[in-house]
C-alpha cells in the first residue's frame, strides 16, 4: 500500500518522465525469444541497501519506462506538442479504443481466473482477518495457469518453456499472498511487470495497443483484486491506515489522473484558467469542446453523485468508488491524503505528476513493498558481481553505481557536474609550512600533524615529547617547561600522561590516598606522603609506643554561654520557707541546657517533675 510522505505536487519525477511518447518507446524495443537465455526469477532485495541498488538496476529502468510510456499514452494532452486530444476517447467505454487480439487474450485470461472464485466459496463465519478459502483459490490458480498461457499467450511464447518459466512467478504474485491473505501495491506491480515481460518479447504492438492495455486490460485486472478483496476479506499489505492514498491500489490514481490532463501543470488556480484559455484557439472541433465540459474538477471525488457517474468511465473515480463501497462516514476523515490532494490547484496534470514522483517514492523505493519482487533475464538485477548482497565489494559498487548514476542524470539534464576533482592540489592556511605531503590521503597515511604558528620546526626532542600509544608527535605552549626525566609520571597502558602548569610544583611519584582514589589524576598533597594529615590530632604517637594525646577537655566555652537568672528566679531564691518552695514549683527551671546537666526532666517545669518523683 502506499503512503502519503511524498506530496503529489512535486516538481520533480523520474528522468524518463521527461522523454517524448517515442523516446519511451524506443526503450521498449523486443528482444529476440530465440537467442535469449531465460533464468526462473529469484528474490534479490533483502535490505534496505538492495533496494538503494534496485534503484539504479536495469530492471527498474525497465518497469519504470513501460509505467510511463502507458501513463503518457492514455492523456489526452501530447506533453510533447502540448496539442489536446478529444478527452472523450480516453475514457473506459470510448468505442475508440482498439482492443487486439493480444490484449484482448490477457483479459480472457483475467476473466477466466475471476470464474475459479465460484469454485472456492469463503469459508461461512466471520473473520477479522483474510478468508482462508483464498488459498484454495491460490492453489486452483497455480494449478490453472500453465494451461491458461498456452491458451491466452501467443503461440511462439507459449511453446518456448523457458520463457513460460519466466512470466509465471509475476502472474501469480499478481493476486494477493496465500501465505498472509492480504494484497497490495507490490502485487499490483508484479500485474505489471507481467505485462511488461509480454511487451518485451513481441506480445503487444508499440502504438497500437497501449490505451487498451492501459484502459482495459488493466480495468479488468482491477475489479478482479476488487471481487477477491470483497469475497476473502483481503488485508491490506503494509496498511498505513487513514495516512495512506489507498488501502490496496496506486496504479489506478496514476493512469486515471493522465485521463484527465487536459493542460500542462501549473502551480495556482489563474495559471490553469490561463492554460485552459491558451488551449481553447486548438479546439477547432467542437466535440473536443464539448468533452472538456464533461471532465470532472478533482474536488469532485466528494461528490458522491459524481464519484458513481465517473467511476465507470475513469480509472481514477473508479478507485474512489471502491473506497466508498467499503468504508463509510465523511470521506475527509477516512481518506485524508486523497482529500488533500482533491484541493489542488494546478489541475489534473500536476496531479498526475505528483502521482508519478509518489509512486517512484512510496512503491518502487520503499522495501516492505518490493522486497517480494522477483528479478530473472528480463528484469536484470545487474551485473554478475552484484549478485551476492552480503559481500562487502558488492555494497560498494552499489554506492558507486548509484553516485554515478545521480551525476549522469544531472548531465543529461544540462546541469553541470560541481564536484571537485579528486586529483586537484588542496590549499593550506598561509601559515602553514611546507611538506612533502601533496594531498589530505598522504598526510593521513604518513601520521603527520600540522603545528600552530608559534610552534618551534624540527622535531621534538626526546626529553620534551610524551610517548603515547600513536606515533603523533605532541605539541607545546610555548611558556610549557620541559618537564625532568624524573617527574615524568608514568601512565597506565591506555590512559593520556598529565601535563601541569609552569608554576605547579614537582609532581610525585603514585601515591594511594585515604579515600582510595588513584593518584594519576588525583596525586596529593607532599603532607599526605608522610600520611601526617590523615589521621586526627590525637592520634599521633600512638603507634609507637608514646602516649596518645589525649582529647582536649570539654570547657564551658565548648557549651557555649550560661543562662541567664530570670527576675522571678531571683525572686524565688530570696524567699524561704513553704513559701519559697510553692513559688520554686511554679517557676519551674526554665533555660538550663541539657548538656550542663545531662538530664532531660530538668527541661521540664516543677509541677511536672513533682508528679515523676510521686509516682
Amino acid at each position: 500500500m502506499a503512503s502519503s510522505s511524498a506530496s503529489t505536487t512535486g516538481s520533480s519525477t523520474p528522468q524518463q518522465s521527461l522523454m517524448s511518447q517515442s523516446q519511451l518507446q524506443s526503450q521498449l524495443e523486443p528482444i529476440d525469444i530465440s537467442s535469449h537465455n531465460f533464468t526462473t526469477p529469484s528474490k534479490r532485495i533483502h535490505n534496505q541497501q538492495d533496494v538503494d541498488y534496485f534503484l539504479t538496476s536495469p530492471a527498474y529502468k525497465l518497469i519504470t519506462t513501460f509505467i510511463l510510456h502507458l501513463n503518457a499514452s492514455v492523456s489526452p494532452l501530447d506533453h510533447s506538442t502540448n496539442a489536446l486530444r478529444n478527452p472523450a476517447h480516453y475514457t473506459l467505454v470510448s468505442e475508440t479504443t482498439n482492443v487486439s487480439p493480444a490484449v484482448q487474450n490477457i483479459i480472457d485470461l483475467i476473466h477466466a481466473l475471476d470464474s475459479l472464485i465460484t469454485q472456492a466459496p469463503p469459508d461461512a463465519g466471520p473473520r477479522r482477518f483474510g478468508n482462508v478459502a483464498f488459498r484454495k483459490w491460490h492453489d486452483l490458480v497455480a494449478s490453472s495457469v500453465p494451461t491458461l498461457l498456452d491458451q491466452h499467450l501467443p503461440p511462439y511464447i507459449a511453446s518456448h518453456p523457458t520463457a513460460k518459466s519466466e512470466l509465471l512467478p509475476y502472474l501469480l504474485g499478481s493476486f494477493g499472498s496465500a501465505q498472509r491473505l492480504d494484497y497490495g501495491t507490490g502485487h499490483e506491480l508484479s500485474f505489471a511487470a507481467f505485462l511488461c515481460c509480454l511487451w518485451v518479447l513481441g506480445g503487444f504492438e508499440p502504438g497500437r495497443d497501449e490505451i487498451a492495455l492501459t484502459l482495459r486490460c488493466f480495468d479488468a485486472y482491477f475489479h478482479l483484486v476488487r471481487r477477491l478483496v470483497l469475497t476473502y476479506t483481503l488485508e491490506p499489505a503494509g496498511s498505513h491506515g487513514v495516512w495512506g492514498l489507498d488501502d490496496h491500489a496506486f496504479l489506478p490514481y496514476v493512469f486515471g489522473s493522465a485521463q484527465l490532463t487536459t493542460y500542462p501543470p501549473s502551480s495556482s488556480s489563474g495559471e490553469a484558467a490561463a492554460a485552459a484559455e491558451v488551449n481553447a484557439p486548438k479546439m477547432v472541433d467542437p466535440a473536443v469542446a464539448s468533452a472538456l465540459e464533461d471532465v470532472p474538477k478533482p474536488g469532485d471525488v466528494v461528490t458522491s453523485l459524481v464519484v458513481e457517474r465517473e467511476r465507470v468511465r475513469n480509472l481514477y473515480f473508479g478507485a474512489v468508488g471502491f473506497i466508498y463501497d467499503v468504508k463509510t462516514g465523511p470521506f475527509w476523515e477516512h481518506s485524508p491524503i486523497l482529500y488533500d490532494i482533491s484541493g489542488v490547484q494546478g489541475g489534473w496534470g500536476k496531479i498526475n505528476k505528483g502521482m508519478l514522483k509518489m509512486y517512484n517514492a512510496e512503491v518502487l523505493g520503499k522495501f516492505p513493498v518490493v522486497q517480494h519482487f522477483p528479478f530473472g533475464s528480463i528484469f536484470n538485477w545487474g551485473a554478475p558481481s552484484h549478485s551476492n548482497h552480503n559481500t562487502t565489494a558488492a555494497t560498494t559498487q552499489h554506492q558507486s553505481n548509484i553516485n554515478n548514476s545521480n551525476s549522469s542524470s544531472s548531465t543529461s539534464r544540462g546541469i553541470p557536474d560541481t564536484a571537485a576533482p579528486t586529483s586537484a592540489p588542496t590549499t593550506r592556511a598561509p601559515w602553514a609550512t611546507a611538506t612533502n605531503n601533496s594531498s589530505p590521503a598522504s598526510l593521513s597515511n604518513t601520521g603527520a600533524t600540522t603545528r600552530a604558528p608559534w610552534a618551534a620546526t624540527g622535531t621534538p626532542s626526546s626529553s620534551v615529547s610524551i610517548t603515547t600509544s600513536s606515533s603523533t608527535p605532541s605539541t607545546r605552549a610555548p611558556w610549557a617547561k620541559p618537564p625532568a626525566p624524573d617527574n615524568v609520571m608514568t601512565t597506565k597502558p591506555g590512559e593520556q600522561p598529565l601535563t601541569t602548569a609552569p608554576w605547579a610544583a614537582p609532581q610525585v611519584p603514585l601515591y594511594p590516598t585515604s579515600a582510595g582514589m588513584s593518584a594519576a589524576h588525583h596525586p596529593p598533597p607532599p603532607r599526605q606522603l608522610s600520611g601526617e594529615d590523615t589521621v586526627a590530632p590525637w592520634k599521633l604517637g600512638g603507634e609507637g609506643g608514646a602516649e596518645a594525646v589525649p582529647p582536649p577537655p570539654v570547657t564551658e566555652a565548648n557549651l557555649g554561654p550560661k543562662r541567664t537568672s530570670s527576675p522571678d528566679s531571683r525572686l524565688a531564691a530570696s524567699l524561704d520557707g513553704e513559701e519559697a518552695e510553692k513559688r520554686r514549683g511554679s517557676l519551674g527551671t526554665g533555660g538550663v541546657r541539657v548538656a550542663e546537666t545531662g538530664d532531660l526532666s530538668l527541661g521540664r517545669k516543677g509541677s511536672v517533675v513533682k508528679g515523676e518523683n510521686n509516682e
